[in-house]
C-alpha cells in the first residue's frame, strides 16, 4: 500500500470519527446537566498534538489531526529520501573499498615480481662474477703452470724459439702466422686485447691440427708441443694482464 493510500484511508477515518462526535455534541447541548457545553478533543501528533494541546472545536479537532498526519508524511518521507541518501553512501564507500583493495592487490602483486626479478638479477651478477673469478684464477694457474721462458718466448720482441715437434714443415704457415701476431702485439706500444684474441684463436686451432695427428708424433713430442703452445697463449694473456 502506498503512502498516499495510507493518507486518504487515515483522513476518511478522522473525518467521519468528528461528523460522529458533532453529531452527538450537537444533540448534548439541548440536555439537561452541569457538564461543559462542548467536548474536548484530542489529537495526537508529531510535532505537539497530544493531550497538552486540546482543541475546543470539532474543526479545529480536523485541522489539528490534518496537519499532524501532514507532518508525519513529511517526517516519513524525509526519513525515507535520507534513508536512501545513505544507501547510496554505503554503497560508493563499499566500492571506493573494493577499489582500494584491487588497487593494494596490484601493487602487492607488483612488489612481489619485482622482488623476483631483483633476485634473479642479483643472482646473475653473482654468478657472473663468480665466473669471471673463476676465469681469473684459471688464468693465473695456468700461466704459472705454462709458463715459457724468456729463451722460449721473448715478450719484449715477440721472437719464438719453436720446439723441434712445431718445426715441421706441415707447420710453416702456423708458425708465421704467430710470430706475425706476437710481433704486433709486443712491438708497437700497449698491447691490445684484440691482438690477444687473435693469437689465443690462432693456437687452439693448431691444438686441434695437432690433435688430429697425433698418432704420427710420438708422445713426448706431442705433450711437449701442446705446453709449448698453450704458453704461449697464456703468455700474451699474461702481457695484457700486467
Amino acid at each position: 500500500m502506498s503512502a498516499k493510500s495510507i493518507t486518504n484511508r487515515i483522513a476518511v477515518v478522522t473525518l467521519v470519527s468528528l461528523l460522529g462526535v458533532g453529531t452527538s455534541v450537537a444533540q448534548s447541548t439541548y440536555g439537561y446537566g452541569s457538564g461543559p457545553v462542548g467536548p474536548v478533543y484530542t489529537t495526537p501528533g508529531a510535532w505537539g498534538y497530544g493531550a497538552a494541546f486540546r482543541a475546543s472545536t470539532a474543526a479545529q479537532g480536523l485541522l489539528n489531526g490534518s496537519a499532524a498526519l501532514t507532518d508525519a508524511m513529511g517526517t516519513y518521507e524525509l526519513n525515507d529520501g535520507q534513508a536512501g541518501i545513505l544507501r547510496e553512501q554505503a554503497r560508493s564507500m563499499d566500492r571506493e573499498n573494493d577499489l582500494q583493495q584491487t588497487e593494494a592487490l596490484q601493487a602487492q602483486k607488483k612488489m612481489w615480481a619485482d622482488a623476483r626479478i631483483q633476485a634473479r638479477k642479483d643472482r646473475e651478477a653473482r654468478a657472473a662474477e663468480g665466473q669471471q673469478l673463476l676465469s681469473q684464477r684459471r688464468a693465473t694457474i695456468y700461466r704459472q703452470a705454462y709458463q715459457l721462458s724468456t729463451s722460449d718466448l721473448n715478450l719484449k720482441t715477440g721472437a719464438i724459439a719453436w720446439p723441434v715437434a712445431l718445426k715441421d714443415a706441415r707447420f710453416q704457415e702456423n708458425r708465421a702466422q704467430l710470430e706475425e701476431l706476437f710481433h704486433q702485439y709486443v712491438g708497437y706500444g700497449s698491447p691490445e686485447p684484440r691482438t690477444a684474441g687473435e693469437i689465443a684463436r690462432s693456437v687452439d686451432q693448431w691444438a686441434r691440427t695437432l690433435r688430429n695427428e697425433s698418432s704420427t708424433m710420438p708422445r713426448e713430442d706431442y705433450v711437449a708441443a701442446q705446453k709449448f703452445l698453450l704458453g704461449l697463449k697464456y703468455g700474451a694473456e699474461s702481457v695484457s694482464a700486467t
